[in-house]
Formats: structure tokens, C-alpha cells, sequence
């Protein structure tokens, strides 16, 4: 019990001494931070380093500085990499499930009647609001006569169902991949066997990607290089330091234990010979 309430108050000595150092740190200005980035990873990181590096001085925090706004461009330049290939997949993988719900309207005939509810709720008189659940039952349908009521209903109010039809699609495209992304089991799986069933894959469209980005990819992963490598350079540095001032400790405890040999009286008491007495 008491080595664990010793642990507890060494932990909270660390984050006090930690704390402390980041708040030295603020002295070098403020985090360089974009619009839309996590502050509070940001803080987390700096407290890492300041308790990995424990600084000793205001150069030690100098570059500490400096590792951390190198490490964080280099994340950033990472998560840049990252989005550059991941949504144009994703705007390729929304293209293709609108062509997939344009041609099997059973995939999204659920979402099609709550989509038309939520529109003639919006735009139908006040007077005439309460048969919007009823408008949709008979529009609904896949079917010649519900698709002449549906022309007839949404003109009636201003709209184009031709329009309606497209952005109702590409409202569940854009659901689904959102679900896919997320990594729910059924959009997964729908996703997949659609897919398959079209003889593609999201390999096929990441290759796409890839050989209409390549250019931008590559300067990306050279920014990310310097960055890495300046920030390799500011971490030797440190342990350049760290070893300079290891050997400035060890010379300057050496000294002092120098200093107490010769300022003291080493007498040696010898056992006195064999066949002699002792003056």
C-alpha cells in the first residue's frame, strides 16, 4: 500500500514537473497549428517529449521546440499524403454506388420514400402537409402510374422529380460510404457484393488514384523527407547534449571527490610485522 501510494505521488510529481516545462515552452510562441487540427494531441505530444527529454535548460527547451513543430509537420504532411489518396477513392466508390442504386431502385427504395416524406413535408401547404405520408405510398411504387404521380406531385410544387430521383441516390451513396468508411457490417458487406458483382474492387479505384496523383503523392513524401530529416538532426542533438553534459557531471563529481581525498588525512593503520612490536 504505501509503495503504491509512493508510485501515486512520484506520478503526480512527473505531471507537475511535466506541466511546468510546457509552460516554459510557451515563452518560443504559440503552437503552429492549422485550422481544424487537434490541440489537445498537440499538448499531449509536447508533454511526452518534455518528460522523455526532461530538460535541464533553456537550450534543451530550445529544441524541444523545434522536435516538436518537426514532428509535427511531419504528421501533417502524413494525414495531407493520406486524404490526397483516400477521398478521391471515396468520390469514385459514391460514383459508382449511384450508378448501382440507378439501375436496382430496390437498393434504396426505403430511403427514397423517407427522402420524398421529408421534402413534401417542406414544401406541400400547410393545408395539405398531413397527405404527404399518403403522396408517398402512391409515388413510391417502381411502377409506370407511381412514377406519373410522382412527376405530377413534385411539379405541383416546383421540383423536378428527375432531380429528386438523382439526389435522393446520391444522398444514400454518400450514406453508404459513410457506413462503409465507419466500418458497419451491412454497408460493408452490400458495398463489397456490389463490387464484385461489377468486377471491380477499391484496389481498382486507389490505382486510379494513385496514377492521377502520383505527381502530387511524390512532392508530398519529399516535404515529408526534409521534415523527418531535420528533425532527426534536432533529435541528435539532444543526444549529443545529453552526453556532453553526462561527461561535464561525471568530470565535475570526480573533481569533488578529488578535492576530498587531498583536503582530508588518509591514515593507514598496518598491521605491524612478524617478530616486531609496535613503537
Amino acid at each position: 500500500m504505501v509503495a503504491f501510494m509512493s508510485r501515486k505521488s512520484e506520478s503526480k510529481t512527473e505531471t507537475a514537473a511535466v506541466s511546468g516545462q510546457v509552460q516554459r515552452l510557451a515563452v518560443f510562441g504559440p503552437p503552429l497549428l492549422l485550422e481544424g487540427e487537434d490541440a489537445a494531441a498537440y499538448d499531449k505530444l509536447l508533454a511526452r517529449v518534455c518528460a522523455a527529454i526532461k530538460p535541464v535548460d533553456v537550450i534543451d527547451e530550445m529544441l524541444i521546440a523545434d522536435i516538436l513543430a518537426l514532428e509535427w509537420e511531419v504528421l501533417r504532411w502524413r494525414r495531407l499524403k493520406r486524404t490526397l489518396m483516400r477521398e478521391p477513392g471515396l468520390e469514385a466508390l459514391k460514383s459508382f454506388l449511384i450508378e448501382q442504386l440507378e439501375s436496382n431502385y430496390a437498393l434504396h427504395e426505403e430511403h427514397f420514400q423517407s427522402y420524398l416524406m421529408q421534402i413534401l413535408q417542406d414544401n406541400l401547404p400547410p393545408e395539405q402537409a398531413d397527405s404527404a405520408e399518403m403522396l408517398v405510398a402512391e409515388c413510391a411504387p417502381n411502377s409506370e402510374e407511381a412514377d406519373a404521380k410522382l412527376v405530377q406531385v413534385l411539379s405541383s410544387i416546383g421540383l423536378n422529380a428527375d432531380t429528386v430521383l438523382d439526389d435522393a441516390r446520391a444522398d444514400k451513396a454518400k450514406e453508404l460510404v459513410q457506413e462503409y468508411v465507419r466500418g458497419e457490417r451491412e454497408a460493408v458487406t452490400l458495398v463489397n457484393e456490389l463490387l464484385t458483382d461489377a468486377g471491380t474492387s477499391m484496389d481498382s479505384f486507389m490505382t486510379k488514384v494513385l496514377r492521377d496523383r502520383i505527381d502530387e503523392i511524390e512532392r508530398i513524401d519529399r516535404l515529408t523527407a526534409i521534415a523527418e530529416t531535420r528533425r532527426n538532426a534536432a533529435l541528435r542533438e539532444i543526444d549529443r547534449r545529453c552526453a556532453v553534459l553526462g561527461e561535464t557531471l561525471r568530470r565535475s563529481v570526480q573533481e569533488i571527490e578529488d578535492d576530498d581525498f587531498a583536503d582530508g588525512e588518509l591514515v593507514l593503520e598496518l598491521p605491524p610485522a612478524e617478530g616486531k612490536t609496535a613503537a
